[in-house]
């Protein structure tokens, strides 16, 4: 009887104690959950800046090819974003610190990084931002991703000469630049009210930019009556040409290559006047074009991006950007970007 009780006597004890160390794990653990976020300690956590340099590395198609645009070129691709709110765009020499930098586009921008999703707004449209990492960003730019990474080779002083001089020769053709910008924003400490003051800023500008591209659109290349006439004949002529086995043999072959060849350009050109003849008698009106310049227009017209269109106009990719802005300034009489152009071919 004296073992029996011993033995009835640890069991309670072990269960006991057991007992009791599960209790003070439980609570522990309600604590830990319950500590604030202030008083969590602090992690070392690099936050994402998109403020400085980028300087264009890579395309990628979405059908898997990739195109490096640094090897073999003369001047590379560099995007600055400043604090303001303003981007700049230049091709600058890679190796020959002695060849004059290409001005190619000055506009606005708009940056909110949340925990919830990446806001990233250029020239007034919401283009897909990915951050591949802190030194690494990707512009979805529809057919095409372009690959951007830091440029820290450049100094502050050759930075602000670049600004100064994309400035001087690409002025912003609206009075000040929006100073709706978060450059520079933590992931964390981020609240319900930061997000919904944040959602309505960006509905309002976002709005505010797309009535005014459309009063100015509008203003710019209006349409006139008796062109209304041949807006339905000429839709369902682009439904028939986009929808043909001619169309889907020619995007492929835009894409994969070779480059087309002079009685290809010929078929391509008369079946885009037979689906766009309003696109062509309006361009007609407007200037006289090359046949490089009516060539590039096609092709944009129908989406191709600009890496393509270099090859099957036996250009280089820069020289594309080039013709775009000049041929710009040959259609209205005042300068603008390559994007400008591309805004108003597809429009058209």
């Amino acid at each position: 009887m004296i073992i029996n009780k011993k033995y009835m006597t640890t069991n309670v004890t072990f269960a006991y104690k057991a007992t009791k160390g599960l209790i003070s794990i439980l609570v522990l653990l309600l604590l830990g959950c319950t500590v604030s976020e202030e008083e969590m300690p602090d992690v070392a956590e690099e936050e994402f800046n998109i403020v400085g340099v980028w300087e264009l590395n890579e395309i990628r198609f979405f059908y898997g090819q990739k195109v490096d645009v640094l090897t073999g070129y003369d001047y590379a691709w560099n995007r600055i974003y400043d604090n303001d709110g303003t981007y700049y765009v230049a091709e600058l020499a890679t190796d020959d610190e002695n060849l004059p930098l290409k001005p190619h586009e000055l506009s606005e921008y708009f940056f909110v990084l949340s925990p919830y999703d990446t806001v990233y707004i250029e020239r007034g449209r919401m283009t897909g931002l990915n951050i591949i990492d802190n030194h690494t960003i990707g512009i979805d730019r529809g057919d095409y991703v372009e690959i951007l990474v830091r440029n820290d080779r450049l100094s502050d002083d050759k930075i602000e000469e670049i600004k100064e001089a994309v400035s001087n020769a690409l002025r912003p053709k609206r009075g000040e630049n929006t100073l709706y910008i978060v450059p520079n924003v933590s992931t964390t400490k981020n609240t319900i009210l930061w997000i919904g003051v944040s959602s309505l800023i960006i509905i309002i500008l976002v709005s505010a930019i797309y009535m005014m591209n459309k009063v100015k659109g509008r203003n710019k290349h209006p349409i006139k009556e008796k062109d209304a006439e041949d807006i339905n004949g000429e839709e369902q002529n682009i439904q028939g040409f986009i929808h043909s086995d001619y169309y889907l043999a020619l995007r492929r072959r835009l894409h994969e290559g070779p480059m087309l060849k002079p009685d290809e350009w010929r078929e391509l050109e008369t079946q885009m006047e037979s689906a766009y003849p309003i696109f062509f008698r309006k361009l007609g009106d407007m200037c006289q074009l090359s046949e490089v310049e009516l060539r590039v227009c096609m092709l944009i017209k129908l989406g191709i991006p600009p890496s393509a269109i270099a090859i099957h106009t036996c250009r280089e990719y820069s020289s594309i950007s080039s013709i775009r802005s000049r041929l710009y300034f040959k259609l209205f009489g005042k300068k603008g970007g390559a994007r400008d152009l591309d805004d108003f071919i597809i429009n058209l």
